[in-house]
């Protein structure tokens, strides 16, 4: 068994199992419930994270993780809204603003 990622939050982490999950990657999440004693235990003690069960498999289990915590590139210019003017980046399809959608 191998650490791979730790992190406060247990939505991020679940996330990450079901990734590993998806690309055959066994996987098991240590201190998943250890949140609720915060202040009694130290706070490092209490992080989720996540573990392999193979630790031939945690290169590619990191490798994964880290696919999926990148951001995508955005392509595209900022666009201006017909309807109200605000100027919104490329990767919104609608106004942030007042909802109205991208018209080119």
């Amino acid at each position: 068994m191998k650490y791979v990622y730790g992190s406060g939050s247990i939505v991020e982490i679940g996330h990450l199992k079901n990734l590993l999950e998806q690309a055959g990657i066994g996987s098991f999440v240590k201190n998943a419930a250890l949140t609720g004693a915060l202040g009694e235990l130290p706070f490092f003690a209490c992080e989720p994270e996540l573990w392999v069960f193979h630790d031939d498999e945690a290169a590619r289990a990191a490798a994964v993780i880290h696919d999926a915590l990148t951001p995508a590139p955005v392509h595209g210019l900022a666009w201006r809204c017909t309807q109200c003017g605000e100027t919104n980046e490329p990767q919104f399809a609608a106004c942030w603003s007042c909802g109205a959608r991208d018209a080119s």
